[in-house]
Order: C-alpha cells, then sequence, then structure tokens
C-alpha cells in the first residue's frame, strides 16, 4: 500500500488561504464521504484544525487517487481555482508522510511548538474518519502509531513546557496589550474547548469582568460556570461588543459573525475607547476591515507568531531530541507495513498449495477406505503431507518477508502469483480448503516455520 498526503499549514499558506480550505465537521465528514465515493478502494483521513487541513490516504501502490487527483479534489470541493491554493499545498508519500504526521500528532508541527490540543484533534479526524466509513487496516495503524509517538514524545521530552497552546498565547498576547486586567470586561464568542482554555488563563490573571455568548444558550451556560464568568444571549452580540474591553472569539463558523460595522458602532457607544480583539477562529469570526475601526486593535491567529517565536529557543534540544524519536517509530512502522504487504501473497501461496494437497488426500482417501484402520492411516498421511509442504514454503516465506518494501520483494511477489496462480485462487480448491478448517499459518497468526505439526 501506498500512503500519500497533501495539505497545506500555516508554515506554507496564510489565513487567507487557510480560511478557504478549512473543513470544519459538518463539511470533513462529506468530504469524507466524497472522496470514498471516487476511490471506493482507497482509505482516507482527514485533518482540519486553525493551522492546516491535510488530506492522508492509504491506496495499493499503482491505484488512485494520485497526489495531483487529491489536489484537484480538494479546490473542487472547496470550489477554488487552482491559482488560489495549489502553489500553497505541499505533498508527502510513504516514511515522509508518516514523518509529517507524527511530527503533527507530537505538536512538533504546530504554531505553538508542543501545544497540547493538537493530539485530541488528530484522534478526532480517524475517529471521524471511522464513523465515515473512509479509514481502514492501513489509516488505522498509521493513526495509532502517530498517537503513540505523540504520548512517546511529551514523556520523554521537554516539547510541552512553558506555552503550550494557541489559547495560551492569545492570552499571553492580551498580558502585553493591558497591564493588568483588573475592572477589564472580557466578551467570549463561542464555545470550545480553546475558549474554555483562555477564559480560565485569563480568570487566573485577575479578569474583572467575563461574559460568554454562543449561538447554543445551554453551552454558553456550561463554559460561564464553569469560569465564573456570565452568560448573555447570542443575539445581544452588538450590545455586548459596546461593553468589552476585550473581545477573545474562537467559533466553528464558515463566515465572519462580527463586521466592520458592528465594531463601528461598538465604538461609537464606548466613545472610542481602545478596544483589543483577538480572533484565533480559522475561518475567521472578525471581518478584516473591521481593524480599521479607530481604536480597534485587531489581531489573528498568525499575527501570535512573534511571541511563539521567543519561546522556540528555549525548546530546540527538546524539538531535536522529538524527531529522534519520531524517526524511530516510523521505522518500525514502514517495517510493519512492509511486512503486511507481502502477507497475502503467502496467504494466497499456502491456500493453493493446501488446495492442491486436499485433493490428492481425498484420492488417497477412497483408496485407503477398505482398510479398517484407513481413517488412522489417513490421518497419518494428511499430518505429514501438511507438514512437509510447510517445511518446502518456509525459506520463500522468510525470504519474502526479510525482503518485504524493497523492489526485489514486489518482483518475487508478482512472479508468484503469475507461476502459481494466486489470483485464481478464489475457486471452487480454496473454498473448500477453508471449509475443512485448513486456513493458512498467516491467517492464524503463526508463521510457517517448518517445526509445527497440523
Amino acid at each position: 500500500m501506498r500512503i500519500v498526503c497533501i495539505g497545506a499549514n500555516h508554515r506554507t499558506a496564510g489565513l487567507a488561504v487557510r480560511e478557504k480550505l478549512a473543513l470544519g465537521d459538518q463539511l470533513r465528514q462529506e468530504a469524507l464521504r466524497d472522496l470514498k465515493r471516487r476511490w471506493a478502494d482507497a482509505e482516507f483521513v482527514v485533518v482540519s484544525t486553525c493551522n492546516r487541513t491535510e488530506i492522508y490516504t492509504a491506496r495499493p501502490v499503482h491505484a488512485h487517487p494520485r497526489a495531483e487527483e487529491l489536489q484537484s479534489w480538494l479546490g473542487e470541493f472547496r470550489s477554488l481555482p487552482a491559482a488560489e491554493y495549489v502553489a500553497h499545498l505541499y505533498s508527502l508519500a510513504d516514511a515522509d508522510a508518516a514523518e509529517h504526521l507524527f511530527a503533527v500528532a507530537a505538536g512538533l508541527d504546530s504554531l505553538v511548538p508542543g501545544e497540547g490540543q493538537i493530539v485530541a484533534q488528530v484522534k478526532d479526524a480517524y475517529s471521524a474518519a471511522v464513523a465515515a466509513g473512509a479509514a481502514g487496516p492501513v489509516t488505522s495503524e498509521l493513526f495509532q502509531a502517530a498517537l503513540h509517538t505523540a504520548k512517546h514524545v511529551r514523556s520523554e521530552t521537554d516539547i510541552a513546557a512553558g506555552k503550550v497552546s494557541v489559547a495560551s498565547v492569545a492570552v499571553e498576547f492580551v498580558g502585553q496589550v493591558f497591564e493588568h486586567l483588573g475592572g477589564k470586561c472580557v466578551l467570549n464568542v463561542g464555545a470550545g474547548k480553546m475558549n474554555e482554555l483562555m477564559l480560565r488563563l485569563l480568570r487566573d490573571r485577575g479578569a474583572g469582568r467575563i461574559v460568554v455568548t454562543n449561538r447554543s444558550a445551554d453551552r454558553a451556560a456550561a463554559l460561564a460556570g464553569a469560569c465564573g464568568g456570565q452568560a448573555r444571549p447570542f443575539e445581544r452580540l452588538g450590545d455586548l461588543l459596546a461593553e468589552a474591553d476585550v473581545v477573545l472569539t474562537s467559533t466553528g463558523s464558515p463566515e465572519p459573525i462580527i463586521s466592520a460595522e458592528m465594531v463601528r458602532s461598538a465604538q461609537q457607544r464606548r466613545r472610542w475607547r481602545p478596544l483589543l480583539v483577538v480572533d484565533i477562529a480559522v475561518p475567521r469570526d472578525v471581518a478584516a476591515d473591521a481593524g480599521d475601526v479607530e481604536n480597534v486593535f485587531l489581531y489573528n491567529i498568525d499575527d501570535l507568531d512573534g511571541i511563539v517565536r521567543s519561546t522556540l529557543s528555549q525548546r530546540r534540544g527538546s524539538t531535536e531530541a522529538a524527531r529522534r524519536i519520531i524517526r524511530r517509530h516510523v521505522a518500525e512502522l514502514m517495517a510493519s507495513l512492509d511486512v503486511r504487504s507481502v502477507a497475502p501473497t503467502i496467504e494466497d501461496l499456502f491456500r493453493r498449495v493446501r488446495a492442491v494437497a486436499d485433493r490428492e488426500l481425498a484420492d488417497a482417501r477412497n483408496k485407503l477406505s477398505t482398510h479398517a484402520d484407513s481413517e488412522e492411516d489417513f490421518r497419518i498421511l494428511q499430518h505429514v503431507l501438511h507438514r512437509a509442504l510447510r517445511q518446502l514454503l518456509h525459506p520463500v516465506v522468510a525470504r519474502l518477508r526479510a525482503a518485504a518494501g524493497t523492489d526485489a520483494a514486489r518482483s518475487h511477489l508478482a512472479s508468484l502469483r503469475e507461476l502459481f496462480g494466486l489470483d485464481e485462487a478464489s475457486g471452487p480448491a480454496a473454498r473448500d480448503a477453508q471449509a475443512d478448517g485448513d486456513a493458512p499459518p498467516e491467517a492464524e497468526g503463526k508463521g510457517p516455520s517448518g517445526d509445527e505439526g497440523d
């Protein structure tokens, strides 16, 4: 199987491009279903966060989709002309794709290195693919290995030390603008995990008043209760802006929910006092021209980069250690997938040889039927014949496994399938062999050592 990843992230694309490519929860499920409809034999997982939109696929080596097909599909699905996004995309294959995903899960590829929310986002992406029927055995092994690697990196390095989330960096930014938050009103728009993290940090910094609003009144009330704030109706967003000194927003809206006109009206009522707006949503919650309103200081997720850079030198050693861990896990995964690639041929080879043997045994049984002890003779003959076949095939299997993943192995597999007619092994003989309960050793989780009896 071939693993392919295409995508764009905060290193290759600015916010204006990323928000056009973003796939929220509903769009992601539609995307997974559409991908599976187009390429039924492939597996898919879509990872879409504020910093990235990536599509991972696993498919047979000479099958589809190819990287360029996925790139075209993404533009079609998001109704974007190629000129607006293709130059910002990257494509990775096999070990490079796995190493990239492992780095993403471990937080090495985040805006804030080591940030903790990405692990949950990667896990959620895989769960969504399973729910959509788009994931499969290879993507399952890939993403489970990524999550395991992330856990290993966090336990063995200090990558998560210091400010470790976009939320914490956003709050640090607020702290740089306002020396203290006593007497300040903080308006939070949204009720997700990032909102909760920001509000808890601001509460600890002494925010004078916290107001929470969200389209779901129940979720707003729950978040306000958890953070010592007050829930207010989303329909009164314009009025709430007029009361605020700091606005934090992070929703899943596909379009801006705060316009320049809403901000201008609020500023008039506030007598044009300074208003700090931190929008960490992708797509953006606040219209870009709202930052042109007098005394409004609007910052988006890409504007937090300055604070992030100041922490990078502290983590350089941890990053290098994390990369070494990731490379070890990638090597283990690719070795496992290489062995997986030869397993079907090994199983088919054993089924074909066993089917031939069983046909000969059936003829022998008829000839032995005149003897009183024919059943015992038959069992002895069956045991000897099957044992001999296992010993004959053992060196073939051992060499295939040793060469797994190489061009030589691929050539050997093709030759075996052709010479033994393994692609015809779904016929009556193979079915009969399976019906007799004589599955090949690989299917039973045993290696054909040549030393085991039946």
